[in-house]
């Protein structure tokens, strides 16, 4: 076999998750049907302005009869939570619910956790001027990270609150009003971006700018390392993988030291053209954001090695669309191109503080959290141990059984088995136990 043919991508389809035309879950992935609603729903487009005056909006869900005194709260760093697919769940056990979209919308380029903070805070400000007593945050996927994160800085004084983000630019937090939720919910939950980055960054990539240099001790896609033809299993020595994840700690680095050049430069050179003119030669240079372009970046062995964090997951990642390579050397994956902020604030393992990990530990609200065991790209063992560290006397931890990451039904799982329904009965049950609706 020639080194060209190993390498060869096979023509794949993308991967089937349902079995049977009954288990396909119809609409967007994170979105609810509007036959899904109540009868009687009321819908509210409201205009958010955050106090430093960046837009973002959303939708607030009122059900049918008494107004509720609870909210529910969705929002995700970069995706549209306003119709998320638990909300009618929610409604139907008579809660409102606001479904939030942030500054960051559908463009994680320029994404800065700590500046979407701030979206969270003028939206949870609007909730409580429109006199809802008790928040419940919902954080699904990456919005677990963000709104863990929000409770964790609003639950502190502000003198305590992080002064700056890991890009060096001011938080602005102990300024700023930040209502704290009383209940917190993460739901299908992965570490955080920044952890799911360092667990997906390829290690193999020997320099940034020539991203398909690669080492083939390192390269999980490498047959001599234990790869197997997706998307049939692979099988990596333990020896190797520990090197693989160290390695990948040590490219993590490199390119945060890369971010903070480019960072200080472009601070060093604005500096010198405000102390002269924009007739300098050096103005393009000082209003030119820096940027990074970052390649391999869905590849965790643990796509291809099912006994990786071993759960009902199929092959593969959300983030590729079959074969990893795709994920990692495509054109819409993840921290593709991103500016050198954005990739210590959100998208580096080793600087970013906007993480489930992190947060988890400070989380101080009744809190619960709804795992399916068929995630691709978070593991049960994971989440236990972030579970563990929870401080709380009263937290709970479920899981879902044959659900994908958005809660679709794996292949050979029972068909009478929904798991959104069994979210929605988990979730709503155990907000009564603690809260009334109305």
């Amino acid at each position: 076999m020639t080194a060209q043919s190993r390498y060869r991508l096979p023509d794949l389809p993308l991967p089937e998750l349902f079995v049977t035309p009954e288990r396909r879950v119809r609409g967007s992935v994170n979105a609810y049907r509007m036959d899904q609603l109540p009868g009687g729903t009321q819908r509210e487009f409201i205009d958010i302005t955050a106090s430093d005056g960046a837009f973002s909006f959303g939708l607030l869900h009122l059900p049918p009869g008494p107004r509720p005194k609870t909210v529910a709260v969705f929002m995700h760093p970069r995706e549209n939570q306003s119709r998320q697919y638990l909300s009618p769940y929610l409604l139907h056990a008579g809660y409102a619910v606001w479904g939030q979209t942030s500054r960051a919308l559908n463009n994680d380029s320029d994404m800065v956790h700590e500046e979407v903070v701030l979206d969270t805070a003028a939206g949870l400000r609007m909730l409580k001027e429109r006199g809802f007593e008790s928040i419940v945050l919902i954080g699904s996927s990456g919005g677990t990270s963000l709104l863990s994160y929000y409770q964790w800085q609003a639950s502190l004084p502000p003198e305590q609150r992080h002064t700056h983000g890991p890009h060096g630019e001011p938080t602005r937090f102990a300024e700023e009003d930040m209502p704290a939720a009383d209940f917190y919910v993460a739901l299908a939950p992965h570490a955080g971006e920044g952890v799911i980055m360092l667990n997906m960054l390829d290690p193999a990539v020997v320099d940034e700018a020539n991203p398909t240099a690669i080492d083939p001790e390192l390269d999980m896609f490498n047959p001599a390392n234990g790869y197997q033809p997706f998307p049939e299993p692979s099988k990596y020595d333990s020896e190797w993988l520990a090197a693989y994840r160290e390695g990948q700690r040590a490219r993590a680095r490199r390119i945060d030291v890369i971010a903070r050049t480019l960072i200080a430069d472009y601070e060093e050179t604005r500096r010198v053209v405000d102390r002269e003119n924009l007739g300098s030669p050096l103005a393009r240079r000082a209003l030119m954001s820096p940027y990074l372009t970052v390649y391999g970046t869905v590849a965790n062995p643990a796509h291809t090695d099912p006994t990786i964090h071993p759960n009902h997951r199929v092959p593969g990642s959300i983030f590729s669309g079959g074969h990893p390579l795709r994920g990692s050397y495509g054109p819409h994956s993840l921290g593709r191109v991103l500016t050198a902020r954005a990739w210590l604030s959100t998208w580096s393992g080793l600087s970013a503080r906007a993480e489930w990990k992190h947060a988890a530990g400070h989380l101080d609200v009744p809190t619960l959290v709804v795992a399916p065991l068929g995630d691709t790209d978070a593991y049960p063992d994971e989440q236990e141990e972030i579970f563990s560290r929870i401080p709380v006397a009263d937290k709970t931890f479920t899981t879902l059984d044959h659900a994908h990451h958005y809660l679709f039904l794996l292949p050979n799982a029972p068909v009478d088995y929904n798991p959104r329904d069994k979210a929605g009965e988990v979730v709503t049950k155990w907000l009564a136990e603690r809260v009334s609706a109305s």
